[in-house]
């Protein structure tokens, strides 16, 4: 199975899902596909479309994916990494509405360089190829700030609670 996610962003990401339109038709693509289309006003007859998944869900697509094609937002592309997905990211861009910045394209980018996913930003169409005999780099990330931010809150929640007792 091929898992497509574009997101939850309140704009569409028409493009994303028209490429992967184009990619069944250019490599014959039999294989089943699940998208997750969120905001995205798009019909298909060509592959399965769900709105939205819960987190469980989502991740358990994930697990069961042989390739994952992803906006580049960084829950979708960190929760693959560290599955050990093939993936390609198609960077939302600002010229076609579908961001306020490019700053998804530093992400894909940076990850693409790093050997974890495989760029596709401008086109899946020519991305596709690049999976033959493509090996994602090992998930080596070590991420220090959720913790640092749950002390954080804990501690702000708890300075708050007090001042609210004392009221």
């Amino acid at each position: 199975m091929i898992f497509v996610t574009v997101g939850t962003q309140p704009n569409g990401f028409l493009r994303c899902l028209q490429e992967v339109e184009m990619l069944i038709g250019k490599y014959g693509i039999t294989e089943e596909i699940v998208a997750q289309i969120g905001n995205t006003d798009f019909e298909t007859n060509k592959f399965t479309t769900i709105r939205f998944t819960g987190e469980n869900e989502f991740k358990k697509y994930i697990k069961n994916a042989s390739v994952v094609i992803s906006h580049a937002g960084s829950g979708a592309l960190f929760n693959s990494i560290k599955a050990g997905k093939k993936v390609i990211a198609m960077a939302r861009l600002h010229e076609f509405n579908e961001m306020a910045d490019n700053h998804q394209i530093e992400l894909v980018k940076k990850l693409s360089d790093g050997g974890y996913i495989i760029d596709g930003t401008y086109s899946l169409v020519e991305a596709w190829p690049k999976l033959e005999g493509f090996v994602p780099r090992n998930n080596d990330f070590k991420c220090e700030i959720v913790p640092v931010l749950d002390r954080w809150i804990s501690a702000w929640m708890e300075q708050e609670g007090r001042r609210i007792s004392n009221l």
